[in-house]
């Protein structure tokens, strides 16, 4: 296959060598840089903390009088904390490589101001009392589309919840939307900022399976963009950390099952787009204009969205045509200077399909290099689609992966061979008529959107 490569430590320096009339790419025109904080204040207040602990209290003291934890756990689980499991996941339909950004832990500085975090560092704010874990990239897209769930770290009981809140949030202000858990040893999880009416239909006094679906994660309460707010007391309500580091007096062992590294880096997302994503001021909608059909010559931008980015880690960015040849015609090489850690960042590259371009399903690969986890590598595949008609008829057998566009009709006799991917787009009609037929092992699909 013919490539195309980009080394990528994020972005000064570059150097490329361009060979043949393959795709142009360069350093990335655009580093989409999220929002570093995501709450100029507590996500809850003192006072706020104060009411909802009261409540949860009295709520726990009458399901310990009628015997609800006695019901769901037995004494053994009773005497120990829960190893948390993380708190979210994508929702059933989605399967970008990461979906989250850790934005800020708990302060455990005694001092106010002053900021310290479990590992002798700052990520966190003053008086912040719990972890914000941030939906990435496009929190307020993901929002709008259910994206990411908040889910129960841990078997737990619900001891108290509010709904109906405001949702889209740009500042500190209204009330949260939250689902509070009880655990079997009496610790307590909260799971705040959650999108209104998506919570559980369970309700208080009600078994939960780690794991199982809480609510949707919106920007309810004190909140400046879409986040978890995930809060733990232990069963003696003191608060907690659950991460174990050189500066938590709060734990000496880690509260999770499997405690993430400090600095979680990775990719989220790689796509291929018609033009660069915008990113409207809060709480617009990101518009990410991803596409995945190109004709020659059109224009396609390429990007990675990264995690907890640190100049130490860096990328290899490939496009391989369908073609077998492995030729590499262009590689670049970046080092990105200046802060070394950025908590969500979303680098673009603009090129343009040659107008030569073999027709096909091409791949887009990232191979991401960090400290933390070594290699990691995502693919996206897209097309470079066959020249759209109004009408296309097929009687000849298909053996090569193939993109066929019509305005109005697509009608055919064929027989897929070779294991080949064939997808039929058209407008108005597709017609398969007898003799048609898709082998297995082949793939063939339809879809209805037309000419790109």
């Amino acid at each position: 296959m013919k490539t195309i490569k980009i080394k990528v430590g994020f972005w000064v320096m570059i150097i490329f060598i361009l060979h043949s009339l393959m795709l142009y790419s360069q350093q990335p025109d655009y580093i989409f840089v999220e929002s570093e904080s995501d709450t100029p204040e507590q996500c809850v207040s003192p006072e706020e903390t104060v009411r909802l602990r009261f409540i949860i209290d009295s709520i726990n003291q009458e399901l310990k009088r009628q015997g609800v934890f006695e019901k769901y756990f037995d004494a053994q689980r009773r005497g120990a904390p829960p190893l948390l499991q993380w708190p979210m996941r994508q929702a059933d339909g989605f399967n970008d490589p990461g979906y989250y950004a850790l934005s800020n832990y708990v302060d455990l500085d005694p001092t106010s101001p002053g900021v310290l975090d479990y590992n002798g560092l700052n990520q966190t704010y003053d008086t912040h009392n719990g972890i914000d874990i941030r939906t990435s990239p496009y929190f307020w897209l993901k929002k709008q589309n259910n994206h990411v769930e908040a889910v129960a770290a841990a078997d737990g009981v619900i001891s108290f919840w509010q709904d109906d809140n405001f949702d889209d949030n740009c500042s500190c202000t209204g009330t949260w939307n939250a689902v509070f858990l009880t655990h079997a040893d009496g610790s307590i999880t909260w799971y705040g900022h959650l999108k209104s009416n998506t919570l559980t239909t369970k309700t208080i006094g009600d078994f939960v399976a780690v794991g199982e679906y809480l609510g949707l994660i919106g920007s309810s309460g004190c909140s400046t963009n879409p986040h978890l707010h995930f809060e733990t007391y232990d069963s003696g309500g003191n608060l907690i950390e659950p991460f174990a580091g050189s500066a938590n007096s709060t734990t000496v062992n880690s509260w999770w099952a499997n405690q993430l590294p400090y600095y979680d880096s990775g990719i989220n997302k790689i796509a291929t787009h018609s033009t660069p994503p915008t990113t409207p001021a809060c709480p617009g909608i990101e518009v990410p204009n991803e596409k995945d059909v190109f004709d020659p010559g059109e224009a396609i931008t390429f990007s990675i969205a990264v995690r907890h980015s640190l100049t130490t880690d860096s990328a290899k960015l490939e496009v391989f045509e369908p073609d077998g040849d492995t030729s590499t015609i262009l590689a670049l090489t970046f080092i990105r200077t200046g802060t070394f850690f950025l908590r969500a960042i979303l680098p673009v590259w603009n090129s343009t399909i040659p107008n030569n371009a073999p027709k096909g399903k091409w791949v887009f690969k990232a191979t991401y290099y960090t400290d933390t986890y070594g290699i990691q590598v995502v693919n996206k595949d897209f097309w470079v689609a066959e020249t759209c008609q109004a009408n296309i008829v097929h009687n000849a057998n298909l053996g090569t992966n193939a993109y066929y566009q019509a305005s109005n009709t697509i009608s055919s006799t064929s027989v897929i061979i070779n294991n080949a991917q064939i997808i039929y787009d058209a407008e108005n009609i597709i017609t398969l008529s007898p003799g048609f037929r898709a082998p297995v092992g082949s793939k063939f699909e339809v879809k209805t959107a037309g000419c790109n």
